[in-house]
């Protein structure tokens, strides 16, 4: 838990950059107008400012933190500190037999993924040739879009997985993505392996 901790906090620094500038400049507008002489007021707006700005990446933090166990927790994963990544990607080769398409590569990746009781595979917003895009959730209250690109070469799948949430830009999202991602490899992986030898 304490590594998924730090590596929250990491991604969070950038905000609270900004709330740490954010409250040291309105602090030092009214400290000064108070106060023109100046370096006293301008040295309490610093240091109010880097105060909230603590507050506000601790507070961010350990709330995401307990998201993120919950939500690993929901679908039996222990929690990682990968899981602060956002978007979280994986990739990997297999061997297939030569003349099988990324058309069969998909649907049955597709087939798979829909008879997996947890996490449940919602709308798909997308499946063509070698691609494919499915919602989950929302677990901890955050929508995922699980998308999944495949590319054949002679004797060798490609795969690459990607998970993020949906519709909105996030630096952290409580471990959503990671955790469909984790939750969904090794059910791409034994369906891919299943239809490189059927």
């Amino acid at each position: 838990m304490f590594g998924y901790w730090f590596a929250a906090l990491r991604r969070s620094a950038r905000a609270a950059l900004v709330v740490t500038l954010l409250v040291s400049v309105l602090m030092a507008g009214v400290l000064i107008a108070e106060d023109p002489s100046g370096w006293t007021a301008l040295l309490q707006a610093v240091g109010a400012g880097v105060g909230w700005g603590v507050v506000f990446a601790c507070v961010t933090t350990t709330s995401n933190t307990f998201h993120a166990a919950r939500n690993t927790a929901l679908l039996g994963l222990p929690l990682d500190a990968r899981a602060a990544s956002v978007p979280s990607v994986r990739r990997f080769t297999l061997p297939v037999t030569p003349g099988t398409t990324a058309y069969q590569l998909t649907d049955a990746v597709l087939d798979a993924l829909q008879r997996v009781p947890g996490p449940r595979a919602g709308e798909v917003t997308e499946f063509t040739h070698g691609r494919l895009a499915l919602t989950y959730g929302p677990l901890g209250g955050v929508r995922v879009t699980l998308g999944v690109t495949l590319t054949v070469d002679g004797g060798r799948a490609s795969v690459e997985m990607t998970a993020r949430p949906v519709g909105r830009r996030k630096k952290l999202d409580g471990g959503a993505s990671w955790a469909v991602l984790t939750a969904t490899q090794p059910v791409v992986r034994q369906a891919l392996l299943e239809e490189a030898v059927a």
